[in-house]
């Protein structure tokens, strides 16, 4: 398969629909990493802080016995 890049020539300007068409699909592989890395990494640390701040507030406040 040839490379389509090494057939434009150098003078000729791309169509601003295909240059759109490329900043769109740029935006939305973004866009999909972004959620990825919210669902997969910032969602389940958030769930286990909250789950853990119990547990945590128990181990830095012991009761007294009296």
């Amino acid at each position: 398969m040839e490379n389509p890049f090494k057939t434009i020539i150098t003078n000729e300007k791309l169509p601003e629909t295909i240059k759109q068409k490329v900043m769109d699909d740029v935006a939305l592989v973004k866009l999909t990493l972004n959620v990825a890395e919210l669902v997969s990494v910032k969602y389940p640390k958030t769930i286990g802080s909250i789950l853990s701040i119990g547990k945590n507030t128990s181990k830095k406040n012991p009761k007294k016995k009296d």
